[in-house]
């Protein structure tokens, strides 16, 4: 736990009216939440701030965690605690707290992401504050592998940027950290009802957060993103069943209609691109079952090249082959680097 007080953290804020609102979703994650809880603690500031956490019924010691950071900053860090998984069940968990957001604006962190710079929420609330038609503002981040931080991720620009809705929507989800994203409140206030179910919502609220003036874009590291840890979204669908992963694929396919109609198709191009996207990347996934790829193909075809037709029958649905061009390619890496 971080060595500061409640009193410590507070002395310099002007006033008690919530600035800012940390959300962060927990799910097993004993083994890091402390780190990100630190992380939001030892932001300064001259504004308030609060943080609220959805403990989505952890298993292990996550809740005696919260428990206990609840008891030391009872004004700043305020829990919510589920007593039945509600992403197993189809919610957007951190849409779980958006009613109880006090905040002017909102920040997300999942709790196994931390953040690095004790001035994060205070520059991005001063930069996002001289952009009055944005409601979206993010930074690189680093990326934590094995415990190792690595490169720095997720840099489109080496300045100060507003990247429009259009170069937001073709990342496809990856192209702003979910640890680095801050909102304006009118922006979450306004999500529709169906947004407590978009899952991924990270995905989901950025092309909602960039539809009306862009995203603006810091270029300064200040949070690092854990990869391929098993509570993570991305890793727990790979553990999924082919079924159940073909189940999430027509929730997000189903989730981006949903934009495509509320934005009135502004954006109808890129996100068509996502989609085609999304349909190819699943026949090409060897993990997922053949014929249930071969589902998802026949559904798409009629969108896909000539090209990815061709390679559909020859490559991607031979999964003995597949599995020898994987060990040829790893084989040679393993030899290159050798030589």
């Amino acid at each position: 736990m971080i060595n500061k007080t409640e009193k410590e953290i507070t002395q310099n804020w002007e006033g008690n009216e919530i600035k800012v609102s940390v959300t962060c979703v927990a799910f097993n994650h004993e083994y890091c939440i402390s780190e990100a809880l630190d992380s939001f603690l030892m932001q300064e500031t001259d504004f308030a701030f609060e943080i609220l956490i959805n403990d989505d019924a952890s298993t292990d010691r996550t809740v005696e965690i919260l428990k206990e950071y609840e008891n030391a900053y009872p004004n700043i860090v305020k829990p919510v605690y589920q007593a039945e998984n509600q992403f197993s069940q189809g919610a957007n968990t951190m849409a779980i707290l958006f009613p109880k957001i006090q905040g002017e604006y909102v920040a997300f962190c999942d709790g196994d992401d931390y953040w690095i710079d004790k001035d994060k929420l205070k520059i991005q609330v001063e930069e996002i504050e001289k952009y009055p038609d944005i409601d979206m503002c993010f930074h690189s981040t680093y990326k934590l592998v094995d415990n190792v931080r690595e490169e720095i991720t997720s840099r489109h620009a080496e300045e100060t940027k507003v990247f429009t809705p259009q170069e937001v929507i073709s990342g496809g989800g990856v192209f702003c950290p979910t640890a680095s994203l801050l909102f304006t409140n009118r922006l979450i206030s306004s999500l529709p009802d169906w947004f407590q179910t978009a899952l991924p919502g990270d995905f989901v609220s950025q092309i909602m957060g960039a539809a009306r003036g862009g995203a603006l874009y810091l270029d300064r590291p200040m949070a690092v993103y854990r990869v391929g840890v098993e509570s993570s979204w991305t890793v727990g669908e790979s553990l999924k069943t082919s079924k159940r992963r073909q189940s999430g694929l027509n929730k997000f396919k189903e989730q981006l209609d949903f934009i495509n109609q509320y934005l009135d198709f502004k954006f109808k191009d890129e996100i068509e691109e996502v989609l085609h996207d999304a349909n190819l990347d699943f026949i090409k996934t060897r993990t997922i079952d053949v014929s249930v790829r071969a589902e998802v193909y026949e559904q798409n075809k009629a969108s896909f090249s000539v090209k990815t037709k061709a390679l559909w029958y020859v490559l991607f649905r031979n999964q003995h082959l597949l599995n020898s061009l994987k060990f040829v390619a790893t084989l040679k890496d393993r030899l290159l680097s050798r030589a």
